[in-house]
Parts: C-alpha cells; sequence; structure tokens
C-alpha cells in the first residue's frame, strides 16, 4: 500500500513538472454559432482520424517595403517598370524572423502534424480531428449547409501557446467557411423551333465590338488560366465543341492544376473556361482548380509556392469585403475567429501584391448584385456593400454589360447560329450597363471600405464624384476615398456556351472577367514578344491609357447597378450608382478595344 503511494506521488510529481515545462495557453478564437446558411450538428460525432488540411498565416515583415517595390514596379513612369521579381525575392522581403518560423513549425510537429510544408510566411499541414482538438484545446463539429454540403470545424474555444499567439495571423481551414456558391442564370437554347425572342453572344461578336482582328493567334509564351473552387469541373469534350460550333479555332490544350471531374461540369467554370479561350486567340490555357474549401488565402499560397504559373488569371467569384472571414457572418461573430474580415481581406491583399510582383495580371468579376451585395438583396442596409476580391487594388475587376439595338449580321456565323430559328447571334449594337430587365442581375461596383483609393485612379474618381451622375447616389452609402472598382467592362448577358453537348444562354460579370482577361492575354502574347516580359499587373496602365488615349476603350455612359439578383427593392427603391462619361463605379473606363489598347502599347510602353 505504501508503494502504491509513492509510486502515485512520482507519477504526479512528473506530470506536475512535464505540466509546468509547457508554455501557458492563449485563447486565440471561439466559434459560438454557426455561420449563416449553416448549421451545427451536435449529435452528429465527428470521426476522430478525420483529417483536415490546413494553413497557418504568419505575421509578415517589411510590408511597407513590399508595398514600395510593387508600385514602382507596376508604375509605367518608373524606370523600374515591369522589372518583376522571383518568389525566392520576394518571400525574403515579407518572411518572419527563422526563430518564430520554427517556433510555430516545431510547436507543430512536436504535436503529431503531418505533411508539413513552409511557405516562408506560412506554414501548410494536415492532421487529424483527435490531434488537433488536443494541440488547439478545442472540439470539432460537423456543420451542414441548407444546400446539403458537410464540413468539420471548430466550435467553442480554440488555444494556441502563449508564445505563438504574437506570431500565428490567422488559421485556414480549420475555423473558416467557404462562400456561398454561386447561381447561374442558365437556359438551354435548342437550336431550332425555340421561341425565344434573343440576340445572343458569340466570339464573333466580341471580335467585330472589341476590335479584335481576324485571324489573329498568339505567337509567344504567353498564358492565361480560369480560377475555380465549389468543385466547379469542366469538360473537355465541351470545351473542344465550343471551339467546332462556335468557330474558334486555335484553342490551346489546357494545363489542370488540381482535380478535374470531366463528368461532371460547372456552368460557372464551362463559361470561365471557353470565354477565356474566345478571346485569348491561341494562348496557353490553364484550370486551376482549388480542392475542398478553399478560398482566397489558400489559392494565392498554392500560387506563391508553384514555379511554373499562368502569366493571366480571372476568377469568377467573390463575397462582401466585410463578410471574407467565413459566409454571412458580421464583424462582431468574425472577431471571435482570431481574425477579422478587415484582416483576411488585408492578408489576401499582401498576397496578391506578391503575385503581382512576379508579373502575374489577376482579373475578377465586380459581383451580380449591383452596389447593394449579396447579403443585402433587398436593399435594407444604408450602406452599401462593396464584393472581394473585386475591390482589391491589385485585381483588375471587371463589369458587365448588355446590348441594346442589337443587330444580328454576322457575315460568317459560326454553325451553332446557322440553324437558329426565333433567336439570333449579335453582330453589334449598343453597349449599356446590364440591367435587371431583361439581365436578371445587376453589374456590382462601388468603393471599399478597406483599401484606401490609389492614387493612379484619384483623378478618375474625383471627377466621377463631381459628375451630375454621382449627385443621385449619397456618400453616406459609400466610402468616397476607397478604392474605386470595376476598371473595366465586357458584355456579360446572353452569352452562348456549350455545355453538354448542347448550346446554353448564361450571363453575369463571371463572364465578363475571362473576357476581358483572354483579351489582355494577347496583347500579353504580342508585349512578350517585343520584350519577353509580361504586362504584369494593369491598373495603373488602365488608368494612364484610357486617360491619355480615350479611344483604348468604349465608354459606357448609360446604365446603373441600383438593383440586385433579387430585384431592385419595393417600387424600385434600391440606390446604387449610375453611368457617367469616363470612369465609373458601374463599368469603370468602359469595354476594352483591342486594336486602340495595341497602338498605345506600341507607341507608349514599347516604344
Amino acid at each position: 500500500m505504501m508503494l502504491a503511494v509513492v509510486t502515485l506521488a512520482i507519477v504526479a510529481s512528473i506530470l506536475s513538472v512535464t505540466d509546468a515545462q509547457k508554455p501557458p495557453l492563449f485563447k486565440y478564437g471561439e466559434r459560438s454559432i454557426a455561420p449563416e446558411g449553416w448549421a451545427r450538428l451536435n449529435e452528429v460525432e465527428v470521426d476522430p482520424h478525420h483529417e483536415l488540411s490546413f494553413i497557418i498565416a504568419l505575421k509578415q515583415q517589411n510590408l511597407d517595403t513590399l508595398d514600395a517595390i510593387y508600385w514602382d514596379r507596376v508604375n509605367p513612369d518608373s524606370p523600374n517598370y515591369r522589372n518583376w521579381l522571383t518568389s525566392d525575392e520576394i518571400n525574403a522581403i515579407v518572411s518572419p524572423s527563422t526563430e518564430d518560423h520554427d517556433a510555430v513549425w516545431n510547436w507543430l510537429k512536436n504535436n503529431g502534424v503531418r505533411e508539413l510544408v513552409s511557405h516562408g510566411d506560412s506554414i501548410e499541414g494536415k492532421a487529424s480531428v483527435k490531434v488537433l482538438s488536443h494541440m488547439m484545446h478545442t472540439k470539432f463539429y460537423t456543420y451542414q449547409h441548407q444546400d446539403g454540403r458537410k464540413i468539420v470545424r471548430i466550435g467553442g474555444a480554440y488555444h494556441v501557446p502563449e508564445n505563438l499567439a504574437t506570431i500565428i495571423e490567422m488559421f485556414s481551414g480549420l475555423n473558416t467557411f467557404a462562400p456561398a456558391k454561386q447561381h447561374k442564370r442558365t437556359k438551354k437554347i435548342q437550336v431550332t423551333g425555340v421561341w425565344d425572342w434573343d440576340t445572343y453572344v458569340v466570339p464573333q461578336t466580341l471580335w467585330g465590338l472589341y476590335n479584335i482582328p481576324s485571324g489573329i493567334t498568339a505567337k509567344n509564351n504567353s498564358s492565361q488560366a480560369v480560377l475555380e473552387w465549389e468543385a466547379q469541373y469542366y469538360s473537355p469534350a465541351d470545351l473542344k465543341g465550343f471551339g467546332e460550333n462556335m468557330a474558334v479555332p486555335n484553342i490551346a490544350p489546357v494545363t489542370l492544376v488540381g482535380t478535374n471531374n470531366p463528368n461532371s461540369p460547372g456552368d460557372e467554370s464551362t463559361l470561365d473556361i471557353e470565354w477565356i479561350a474566345a478571346t485569348g486567340l491561341g494562348v496557353k490555357n490553364w484550370f486551376w482548380i482549388e480542392a475542398g474549401d478553399a478560398w482566397l488565402y489558400d489559392f494565392a499560397v498554392h500560387f506563391m509556392a508553384t514555379q511554373d504559373v499562368p502569366l493571366v488569371a480571372s476568377m469568377s467569384y467573390g463575397w462582401n469585403e466585410e463578410d471574407q472571414c467565413e459566409s454571412g457572418i458580421g464583424g462582431a461573430e468574425c472577431n471571435k475567429l482570431g481574425v477579422t474580415s478587415q484582416q483576411y481581406v488585408a492578408r489576401v491583399n499582401t498576397e496578391f501584391q506578391k503575385i503581382g510582383l512576379r508579373g502575374i495580371s489577376l482579373f475578377a468579376s465586380s459581383g451580380d448584385s449591383g452596389a447593394n451585395g449579396r447579403t443585402d438583396e433587398s436593399c435594407m442596409d444604408s450602406k452599401f456593400h462593396p464584393a472581394f476580391p473585386a475591390s482589391s487594388p491589385y485585381v483588375t475587376a471587371v463589369g458587365a454589360t448588355e446590348l441594346v439595338d442589337a443587330v444580328a449580321n454576322l457575315p460568317n456565323p459560326p454553325p451553332v447560329c446557322k440553324g437558329a430559328e426565333y433567336w439570333w447571334c449579335g453582330s453589334g449594337g449598343t453597349e449599356e450597363a446590364v440591367s435587371f430587365i431583361p439581365a436578371q442581375f445587376a453589374s456590382g461596383g462601388g468603393f471599399s471600405e478597406i483599401a484606401p483609393q490609389p492614387s493612379w485612379q484619384a483623378d478618375a474618381v474625383a471627377a466621377f464624384l463631381n459628375s451630375t451622375a454621382a449627385k443621385k447616389t449619397p456618400t453616406s452609402y459609400f466610402n468616397t476615398k476607397g478604392r474605386g472598382f470595376p476598371d473595366m467592362a465586357a458584355l456579360g448577358n446572353n452569352i452562348l456556351i456549350w455545355s453538354e453537348g448542347g448550346s446554353s444562354g448564361t450571363g453575369g460579370t463571371s463572364a465578363s472577367s475571362p473576357i476581358a482577361a483572354g483579351i489582355f492575354a494577347l496583347l500579353n502574347d504580342y508585349v512578350i514578344g517585343k520584350t519577353n516580359k509580361p504586362l504584369g499587373p494593369l491598373n495603373p496602365l488602365v488608368y494612364k491609357m484610357a486617360a491619355e488615349q480615350p479611344s483604348t476603350f468604349r465608354d459606357i455612359t448609360v446604365g446603373d447597378n441600383t438593383c440586385t439578383e433579387s430585384g431592385c427593392g419595393i417600387i424600385s427603391s434600391c440606390l446604387g450608382f449610375y453611368c457617367a462619361p469616363g470612369w465609373d463605379p458601374v463599368t469603370g473606363w468602359g469595354s476594352p478595344n483591342y486594336g486602340e489598347i495595341l497602338k498605345y502599347l506600341q507607341a507608349k510602353i514599347l516604344k
């Protein structure tokens, strides 16, 4: 009996010494409720062996230096314009000290986290729920979305060692939720027998409107990508059918990053890959899809860690700035997660800067719910909700237009148009900002609540704010000092795609972004052929070019973005912005003119 007591005493002594050696814990965040649209399934026990992949963002340093270098290299008037950096050079600027990095690394490794990968300013890993629960002193639950999706995430408080609390900036993949799924307006178009009375956009429509020369094709090392999430796959057979039925020549082979399921193509991804190929004629195509519930930060980390990457990339996804840390949750709950939406947006913006310094052009759709945004589709709030990543100053945001007084007189219509009955393939017309009737959506646009207004757009924004059109919108609804978007626009209504062996009509700024990206990928090809360097981030160039040579863009002066995807409010009560001469937060500078932009580049940039 005495021996047992002594043994217990020794064990207790050892345990107390071991516990004393552990650093005290810091409550890093807490999830008290499920995000909007999700329910926590308390009765469902989580398998302790279920594994989660995650990324820990480490506090970066020298961000002022990164910022100065970025704006210097993207400034067309700088002697350092387009002198891009390597990934290693960029990471060397912002990565934390080796001591801080290794402290987090060792914490993960000593607790059994596997497949550890260092990205300098972040660490990626994989672990079971059992390991993570013990390591973070937390509990995991199954959450189910109203659309049926299920996900395992943290519930309640979670902790990190106190000495790491100031080194770790945020977690991704353990406490974050993916944004809401896109809702595409797709309608099947039969070759004959449909009473649709609509004029549809085919590639030849754009080639004429946007002054893309007949027979042009990329000749150099230009590349273009569509970025996908939410299991949005594409079908190589549909892409082939698109080329054949829309008479698009020289669709380049597709480089795949991620896992594709060609038997389950999505409308979004089909639209993206087909229409970037339709305008970026002959440019090397990439299809980049993020797995699981990854979002913008995860993509940016993976992109920076990849050696060979596409030079132009289009994103047809977005969500409100203030709700970026998770779908449907406002600031109060985000603060309990250890990261606010403002912090998340700021970190992603830094990652976009890093990507841009490699000479990459990023494009994003401006959103389909006007100035009010998807979280206020009934226009009940007294402020607008800018979309992200469109509101990022490091991304070229693209709004949507539609054809009015359309002409249907293509000289050599593609096969899809030749047998059409009661609908037409457009050859031209007047471009206006897309309208809820008939498009059933409104082009996103406005002013960031987080990113300050860059100097390169100050004159353009000031001119708009002093216009008659701006006086229709109360300034209390938006941040007059924020980054204004979109930067340009392109057709986004009645766009024909080829899906599951037939043609479908669809729309959204999801169409406009890849269309614009393809045009600039084609321009990029010319520039690479002359200088062996890509254009890189475009915004300072776009604003300088539009101001000095207005013919580079077709100014859109009619339309607004007062409506949302759900309508225009009670008795058209929704507010928003209105088009004006020059730049405006509905269509930016307007739609691009390939031929005129090429002339400008030849005269001013490549001289």
